[in-house]
């Protein structure tokens, strides 16, 4: 099978029934070599129903220890499989190594199949870390969730060959469709992704997990939910209903959209989140853990506020004056602008943040000649253009390395190397808009799939673009302070402005944020962190709620 944009060559079939590209032949021309199939990818997977055999699983190799604190987690996991649970929730922070407690629960002779649903970004290090940590007698595919209607078959619509949304709604909701292959074990990381019940991703795992009767499925697999902030209300527990039923020992509910689920959830005795938290990780199926309990560093904070010529300072307080005058944004708003109305408004106070791209580039330059790796989290392309452009030249400007490494989505097939050449040091600095999947702490292992070693180089992460939304600054500062590792965020800001009052609030959402991950300590060092930057009564963005 191929994967990617393949491009015409002879030999080359399209099949409009399972929708892949496969080149039927002994060997695979030269020219195709780099479309082949990625290991633990669904392609590769179809590649060898095609060819009527399994390849022979390579021998064993001693995998790597889990760290102390991950251990319990694993057999937790283990128990509530072993004792008949539907399930279970690992609630563990950013950066502790959920992934690698995930592929060591399921690695059991008993689990011959597993597929991972995640984001389209973190599949390449998934695909790493299953080589790591997993068990080579395993099947396992890893698929993002905007592709998981080719997993399914309907016997009188040929889904693959409809438009992805088409295909993807008739999967979702058909009674006829069935799974294309039997999963063991269905892994859900960042599970959040399933917080609208009502989504077409939501329901297709809803699907993959609750065979209907009358296409003969096998019973559901285990399913294992992974997150940092799982939920923050309760309708976007609905994923995790049959973790629920099955703590509170009632019969498990049929999908129930909207106001039916939350008066489920009333009969059940379950009326606030936290409430159904409890009752998960009292009864076994789930597992919380702050970085504190865990030994996690503290994630270290400063501010750099930056001096503006008065030019500069003029332009850069008119942006954002017309920014807050013709756009109602509050800075918690979370993740991804959401709407065309939204990504309009951040892109126009973007040029407040293209204005300050040389004086972040100083900042930048200072931080490579004191011995560090940088890394410049950003909102869009073109700010993260324009960064790198006045770092490199700041950097040369001093007779520093001045190749620096632009992320986004751009080149997806271009992500993964770079983020290995910044990771063994070739590049000092990383400009990037894609966050998620992105490990860039110094020390990590295996970076390449060859047992490469990261550098020890100390990191930095530079926020100095205009990013709202919690758990958004929470995965920028994420970068760097992984597994054990830590990494100071500056925020870079111009003093004296308007933008010095959003990023306090900012701020502020970040520890709501933190509240609900259950991590107290950093929502409190949050707080005090946003008061040194404004007084309360300074002029800002909105609170929640108000116009």
């Amino acid at each position: 099978m191929l994967h990617g944009d393949v491009p015409r060559y002879p030999g080359v079939n399209y099949d409009g029934d399972w929708g892949v590209w496969h080149f039927q032949g002994q060997r695979l021309p030269r020219g195709l070599v780099r479309f082949a199939a990625p290991a633990h990818s669904w392609e590769r997977y179809v590649q060898d129903i095609f060819n009527g055999r399994q390849p022979l699983a390579p021998p064993e190799r001693p995998r790597p220890p889990l760290r102390d604190y991950q251990r319990p987690g694993v057999q937790a996991m283990h128990t509530a499989r072993a004792q008949g649970a539907p399930g279970f929730l690992l609630v563990f922070p950013t950066g502790s190594g959920k992934t690698a407690m995930g592929i060591s629960a399921v690695t059991d002779p008993s689990v011959r199949t597993v597929l991972v649903i995640t984001k389209h970004g973190v599949i390449p290090p998934w695909r790493r870390a299953v080589d790591f940590f997993g068990s080579r007698s395993q099947r396992w595919v890893v698929i993002n969730a905007e592709r998981l209607h080719k997993l399914f078959r309907h016997p009188h619509r040929r889904l693959a060959a409809l438009p992805a949304v088409e295909g993807a709604r008739i999967a979702a909701t058909s009674d006829l469709t069935q799974s294309r292959a039997e999963w063991d074990a269905v892994i859900v990381d960042e599970s959040h992704i399933l917080a609208d019940p009502l989504s077409i991703r939501s329901r297709l795992v809803y699907r993959l997990l609750n065979p209907h009767p009358r296409t003969g499925e096998k019973q559901r697999p285990f399913s294992l939910w992974m997150s940092a902030t799982p939920f923050s209300t309760l309708e976007e527990t609905a994923y995790c209903s049959a973790l629920i039923a099955h703590a509170a020992g009632v019969p498990e509910p049929a999908w129930l959209p909207g106001p039916a689920y939350r008066e489920w959830l009333a009969r059940t005795g379950v009326t606030t989140v936290e409430q159904v938290k409890a009752l998960l990780y009292d009864r076994g199926l789930g597992m919380t853990s702050t970085p504190a309990e865990i030994g996690l560093p503290d994630q270290d904070r400063e501010v750099r506020p930056l001096s503006l010529s008065a030019q500069d300072r003029e332009r850069y307080e008119r942006t954002w004056e017309e920014f807050l005058q013709l756009h109602d944004l509050a800075p918690e708003k979370e993740d991804e602008p959401g709407s065309d109305a939204r990504i309009a408004a951040l892109r126009q106070v973007q040029k407040a943040s293209l204005l300050k791209s040389p004086h972040v580039a100083r900042l930048v330059a200072d931080l490579v000649g004191e011995g560090h790796q940088v890394i410049v989290p950003a909102w869009f392309r073109d700010t993260v253009r324009s960064l790198a452009v006045h770092i490199a030249r700041e950097l040369r400007r001093r007779g520093l390395c001045d190749r620096v490494l632009e992320i986004t989505g751009e080149a997806p097939g271009l992500r993964e190397l770079k983020r290995q050449a910044f990771q063994v040091g070739i590049a000092k600095v990383v400009v990037l808009n894609t966050l998620e999947g992105m490990n860039l702490h110094a020390g990590e292992a295996n970076v390449d799939g060859k047992g490469t070693v990261a550098t020890d180089t100390p990191r930095v992460t530079v926020i100095a673009d205009v990013i709202t939304g919690g758990k958004r600054l929470l995965q920028g500062e994420g970068r760097g302070q992984r597994n054990g590792r830590r990494a100071r965020a500056l925020y870079a800001f111009a003093a004296g402005t308007t933008e010095e009052a959003w990023l306090a609030r900012t701020l502020l959402a970040m520890a709501r944020t933190q509240e609900l991950a259950r991590n107290p300590s950093d929502a409190a060092a949050l707080v005090a962190f946003a008061e040194q930057l404004v007084s309360a009564d300074r002029e800002g963005p909105a609170e929640d709620g108000a116009a």
